[in-house]
Formats: structure tokens, sequence, C-alpha cells
């Protein structure tokens, strides 16, 4: 009996005691922030994010959708990195626009909230990466503009920007600046990807510039130039990386470099 206890009780504290190794191992993968959209009152984000940080060695966590700066506050300041996902339009007034017919969707409360998510991390200088709308929000952010409607507002329209393709399909060839942050990640010189949008960036803000554009001279990255840990793009790594393409996975493993080099300087 003693010797079963016995036996009993060591499986118990090596259980134990792998349970708090894992643990630790988890902590120190870095936490990366996920913004989320809210469709029917939930704050949510596609699982594509969340499993590209997940093989790229990140802890993800979803960030609620709130207006509670507070809250928001205490939130950016455990983060190692975010990524501000795809979503609606942004509205033009804060890039002082009027809306044009054209205009998609707005949505008010993840404008006010994306935007105190990018302003928080950039105070701490966390690494960002912005896709889709989250790009076009990182440009508006820092003052810069967008078509708010590429077919109404540019005249190429040789490229079909609003793909009928699942996101998981590329269809257009982007071309990346030599010697940019993009050009670095992928180690390419153009990229064969997806395309969900409508509006694109226009003029690039103050500290960015534009490193990678469409045939048609749309705009598909963004990167700071003042020394920030900000990048952006217009497609959807996140999709390509769960299809399997392995360029695209360098997108996450290279945000996921970054915001370890940001913990370890904390």
């Amino acid at each position: 009996m003693k010797a079963l206890l016995s036996a009993t009780t060591l499986l118990i504290l090596l259980l134990f005691s792998g349970c708090q190794s894992n643990g630790a191992s988890h902590r120190q993968r870095p936490l990366i922030g996920i913004s989320c959209s809210h469709p029917n009152d939930y704050s949510s984000a596609r699982t594509t994010y969340t499993e590209s940080v997940i093989q790229a060695g990140g802890t993800p966590m979803l960030i609620p959708v709130t207006t509670d700066s507070t809250v928001l506050t205490d939130i950016v300041s455990r983060l190692d990195a975010i990524i501000l996902i795809g979503g609606a339009d942004i509205h033009p007034s804060y890039y002082n626009e009027e809306p044009i017919e054209q205009l998609g969707e707005v949505d008010s409360l993840r404008d006010v909230y994306d935007i105190a998510l990018i302003r928080l991390a950039a105070q701490r200088n966390i690494p960002m990466l912005g896709i889709c709308r989250g790009e076009q929000l990182i440009n508006v952010a820092f003052g810069g503009t967008l078509y708010q409607d590429i077919p109404a507002q540019h005249p190429d329209t040789t490229v079909r920007h609003n793909q009928e393709e699942p996101s998981s399909v590329p269809t257009h060839t982007v071309h990346l600046l030599q010697g940019s942050a993009i050009a670095q990640i992928t180690g390419q010189t153009e990229l064969f990807t997806n395309t969900h949008h409508h509006q694109a960036v226009k003029q690039a803000a103050p500290g960015f510039r534009i490193t990678a554009w469409a045939a048609d001279s749309i705009p598909e990255a963004i990167e700071n130039i003042n020394g920030k840990p900000i990048w952006g793009v217009q497609f959807h790594p996140e999709a390509l990386t769960m299809a399997g393409d392995s360029i695209s996975a360098r997108f996450f493993h290279f945000l996921i470099d970054k915001a370890a080099a940001s913990r370890r300087g904390k």
C-alpha cells in the first residue's frame, strides 16, 4: 500500500512539475494582441490570425472591442506586439474628407477602438502589424489619407482588388521596394497574393513610406521610417499562411522576433 501511495504521489508531483514547466515555457512566448471586429455584439477575430501567431511561436490574445481607455491601456501595457485585423471602411472624417457615395459600411466604435490601440502601442514602442483595414488605420492614425473607393477614385482599373476567390487563393502580383522591410521579411522582389478591399492608402502619413504596389500603382504596404516598429500590408498573409504558404508565414515569424526583442527590452 505504501509503495502504491509513493508511486501515486510521485506521479502527481511529476505531473505538477510538468505543468509548472509548461506554464513557464508558455509565459516566455511573446504575447501578441489581436484586435477584434464585433459582429452581433461579439468581440471576435478569424482563427487564421490566431493560428498564424501560434505557428510562429507567439501566444495570441484577442483584445475586446471597447472604448474604455483604462482597460485598453492596461491590456496594451502587457503586450509584446499587436496585429490590427481587417474589417469595415474607416470614416473619412478621420482624414478630413466628406464621405462619397461609394463609401461602404463604416463602424464608428471600431474606428475609435482601433485608433486608440494604435496610439497606445506607438507611445510604448510596441511592434505593430496592420493587415488590410489595419494598414489603412495606421496610415490614417498618423495623418495619411485613403482612397474611399478605388474604382471611383483611381483611374487605372486593370487590377481587381476585391477578388471573388477565397482568401487562401492568390490572384495578383505585388511589387516590393528593394531594401524595404517587406522585401527583407519575404526575401522577394514581388509577391503573388490575395486581395479583399475597395479602399487603400492614398497619401502616406508623415513618417511613413509606401513600400509595395499592385500593377495599377495602388499601395500594398507601408512602413515607418522614423525608427518605430510599425508595418502594414494591404493583403492577407494570415489566410495564405494557413493555406501553407511559407513566404506569407514569414510576416508572423518576423513579428514574433520583434515582439521577443521588445519583451527583453522591458
